[in-house]
Order: structure tokens, then sequence, then C-alpha cells
């Protein structure tokens, strides 16, 4: 465990965009025979963001395109915001009975429920009730649904449903999105890539002539302080710096504690870098959730998992190889 100073990193927009003095710089727009191509398009309630380099512009709208039309698919398997999605659809079908899924919602859950089961509970798909008492501005009421009450049967690639739930996806789905966007990319030869769904990020081979991409590191007033500089990886952050409303003097942020129903009050923000955004995304939301010291010792025994914690108004606690420039 190592303390690292006083930084906060937040989910937003800072690929290339922090130099190793304050200026913010760019990578140049050609390199080589190579150009960098950026989109973006709102989809599941954020800001999907692609950068990567080519050379043909034709053959890059059609990459971006098509990455965004496997997004749309995707959102219509994972998003507990659409009513014709399949898992909300799942969650109204006929509890106590084994109910066939795709592939692309089984691999979710199925990942969501090893993270469930490695961190004790903290990380609980099953809290879509409480989710959406969130959005509502509603009190949160107890409940006793949790993850074991969630059954998969890998081999017929089927859900149980033990009691009635919701299943909210939102803190996993989105790296489970990020990795297929990338995998498109990929697919194509795009090597130096790199995709950002909100607080996730894919990211591949270092941009030409780079030594990798510039995260930016923002302190509680979201000014770059800091930066790592990572390839071949994926990153995720968990926090309530942006998603919290105040209630009778109460932060109450999007982020809920399954041990007790709630709303997480203490203001700490977490970042995680693992192989794939999937496991980045959901470990980010478990070790968001319990305490530091736990979270720490998890992390640094979890394969392929680095974390930074990033308490208010603290130094901040990484895990002992957690990259720092």
């Amino acid at each position: 465990m190592r303390k690292i100073g006083t930084l906060f990193l937040l989910p937003f927009w800072c690929l290339l965009a922090v130099s190793c003095g304050s200026e913010p710089v760019e990578s140049p727009e050609v390199v080589g025979a190579l150009e960098r191509y950026q989109y973006a398009e709102a989809h599941i309630g954020t800001t999907v963001r692609l950068v990567f380099y080519l050379d043909d512009e034709d053959q890059a709208d059609a990459l971006a395109a098509q990455c965004y039309a496997k997004l749309k698919v995707l959102e219509l398997v994972l998003s507990d915001y659409k009513a014709e999605s399949e898992v909300r659809k799942l969650c109204a079908l006929p509890i106590g009975e084994a109910h066939p899924v795709s592939g692309a919602l089984f691999d979710v859950l199925e990942r969501a429920q090893e993270i469930a089961e490695k961190s004790g509970g903290a990380f609980d798909v099953t809290m879509g009730t409480q989710s959406q008492a969130w959005r509502a501005r509603e009190e949160l009421e107890p409940s006793a649904v949790s993850y074991k009450d969630l059954v998969l049967d890998k081999q017929q690639r089927s859900v149980t449903l033990l009691k009635p739930m919701v299943i909210d996806l939102g803190g996993i789905g989105k790296g489970y999105m990020a990795d297929a966007l990338m995998e498109v990319l990929r697919g194509a030869g795009v090597k130096c890539a790199a995709v950002v769904i909100g607080g996730e990020t894919v990211l591949g081979d270092a941009p030409p002539e780079k030594k990798g991409w510039h995260i930016g590191i923002e302190d509680p007033e979201h000014k770059i302080v800091g930066k790592v500089v990572l390839e071949n990886t994926a990153l995720s952050t968990s926090g309530d710096s942006y998603q919290f409303f105040e209630a009778d003097g109460q932060r109450r942020s999007h982020l809920i504690d399954p041990s007790s129903k709630q709303s997480m009050s203490n203001r700490l923000n977490v970042m995680t870098l693992a192989k794939r955004a999937i496991d980045a995304d959901g470990w980010a939301t478990a070790l968001r959730v319990m305490p530091i010291k736990k979270a720490i010792k998890i992390a640094n025994a979890e394969p392929d998992l680095e974390a930074l914690f990033i308490p208010y108004q603290k130094d901040t606690i990484a895990t002992d190889r957690f990259p720092t420039h």
C-alpha cells in the first residue's frame, strides 16, 4: 500500500490532454501515413468517444459507424433504462424458473456474479430498485434481495431469479460495451485506439511516436493536476463528484452500499486498471463501496488489477503496482 499525494482522478475525456508542463497538448493530426480520427455520440446516458489512427477517412467513418451500431445492439440487451431491453424483460419473467438469455447478457451477469462473490457482496447488480429510487430522489427502501438470489447456469446459459428484482448493470455494462467496441476496432486491424464510455476507458497501442495515452488527473475543483500514461489496458473510475444530490443536509451519491441499501455519503474516488474494461468497471464499484484497507487488500490479491483510492482532502493510496507519473 503506497501513499502518493493528494490527487483526484475523475471520469472525463482527458486523453492526450496533459503535457509535462501546465498547458494541454495534442498529438499531431497526421503522423506518417496515419491520421487521428475522433468521434463522439450520445448513447446510454453519456457521451461515447472513439479515437483511433488510420490512413483512410472513408474507412474511419465506416468503422466508427460500425462501433456505434454495435453499441445500439448492446444497449437493447443491457440497459435498465429501456423497457424493451433484454435485462428489463428478464426481470419481468416468472420467478423461480430458468430463462435462457443471450450470450452478451449471460457474460455480463456471469462476471458480475464473480466479482460479487470475490468482494463479499460489495458489488451487487440486484439493487435496481434502489437505483431507480435514487434517480427519482426518493427514499431508498430496505430490501432482502441480494446477488445470491440470481442463479446462473452456464451449461444451459440460463438465469433464474429466486426473488422479484430489478437488475441494474450500470456498474459493469459500460465496461463490457467498451471492450466490445475495442474488439470491433482491433478486428479491423486498428491497433492505436481509445474507447471512452463515461468513466470506462479501453486503450490500445500508444499513438504513433508516443509512449502512451495521457490520462488527465483532476482535483476536486475539476482542474488538471497530473497524469498517468498508459497503453493496452482498461481503466475505470468510480466516485460521487458528478452524480449526487443533497437532501436534508446529506450528500446522497448514486453509489449504493449493498449491505445497507443506502447511498454512500463518504467522498471517495477510486480508479482501477485491468486488462478488460468489464473488470475495471465492476471492481471500481466494488472497491469504492468497501472500507479502504479491506479494498486495498483485495485489490492487491486480485491478478491483473490495480487501484488508486482518493479520499476527500486526504492523501491518495495505491495498490502495489499502480503506475505513477
